[in-house]
């Protein structure tokens, strides 16, 4: 396989995760470029199945990006950023509402976090305070 500009700096400043060394070193490590549906195409063309979801982040498939690129844009000029801490704003309110009804009866409030790790330490502080608000036992966090 003949080195390209891309794979020539991968070997020399990217450490992929999960991926033998080897393939950076040789060459042979997927350069993926384009995504569409389900599926995404490295630079010599060949299509893959991306069954993680380009690591479970894009479950809707890669065919929506000029949608998704025209509401990040309107959203970008309206207000980038903005956590609710103490404030709320526009969009979050509506997507709370949203998810609030796609949930199981009972379950009407929504709290962002903003990954994996932020949701497991938010739900253990949700239930100690939810334990501590019955007045069981005092947990500490």
């Amino acid at each position: 396989m003949a080195f390209t500009d891309l794979h020539a700096k991968a070997r020399r400043h990217l450490w992929p995760h999960c991926t033998e060394m080897s393939r950076v070193k040789d060459g042979s490590l997927p350069v993926i470029v384009r995504g569409e549906g389900c599926t995404v195409e490295d630079e010599q063309g060949r299509r893959f199945l991306d069954g993680l979801a380009g690591l479970f982040c894009v479950q809707i498939g890669y065919s929506h990006g000029a949608e998704i690129g025209r509401a990040a844009a309107a959203q970008l000029e309206e207000l980038p950023y903005y956590p609710n801490w103490s404030y709320a704003h526009p969009r979050a309110i509506e997507l709370a509402a949203e998810v609030a009804d796609l949930a199981p009866e009972g379950l009407e409030r929504v709290f962002f976090v903003s990954g994996g790790a932020d949701a497991v330490e938010t739900a253990w502080k949700l239930a100690c305070q939810y334990h501590q608000e019955r007045g069981e036992r005092r947990w500490k966090v």
